[in-house]
């Protein structure tokens, strides 16, 4: 099988663990190898402010999204510079969501994705069991190929 007939879409949702940076090299040899384009995904808290007392030691909410934006950039930086240098098509998304995993699996086949390369956080014992595992969660939720990088 001629590996550029594999896969046309990685989506690599990025965050701040150190594993991200594993899945990026990843995602662009996979990416540079079958001549296809990289998408990078970042799930923004949401921001709910209920009163007064938020409003007051809290910055307005859309200085809060442009805070959080540029946050974004910054975690995609990595993954922007690896592909202009290996030549790779990248563009990426940041978008607010409560629940990382459901957003991940939206926009994977929202952008018709034919691969997910992410990080496994290692989470073990009661950590694992208290936040649950996003990847785990993708793997259960979507029927989209999922490559996790330790």
């Amino acid at each position: 099988m001629d590996p550029t007939d594999m896969f046309k879409h990685i989506l690599v949702p990025v965050d701040n663990d150190a594993g991200t940076h594993r899945a990026i090299e990843q995602a662009i040899a996979l990416a540079q190898g079958a001549g296809a384009r990289v998408t990078g995904l970042h799930v923004m808290m949401e921001f709910n402010s209920i009163g007064i007392v938020e409003e007051l030691i809290e910055p307005p909410q859309d200085q809060l999204r442009q805070l959080a934006r540029a946050y974004a950039d910054e975690l995609f930086s990595p993954l922007v510079h690896e592909a202009e240098c290996a030549g790779v098509a990248c563009e990426t998304i940041a978008v607010q969501g409560d629940q990382p995993w459901k957003t991940i699996v939206a926009k994977a086949a929202e952008s018709g994705c034919d691969l997910i390369v992410m990080a496994s956080h290692g989470r073990h014992g009661i950590a694992k069991f208290m936040l649950g595992s996003e990847t785990q969660q993708v793997l259960t939720h979507t029927g989209i190929p999922v490559l996790v990088v330790h």
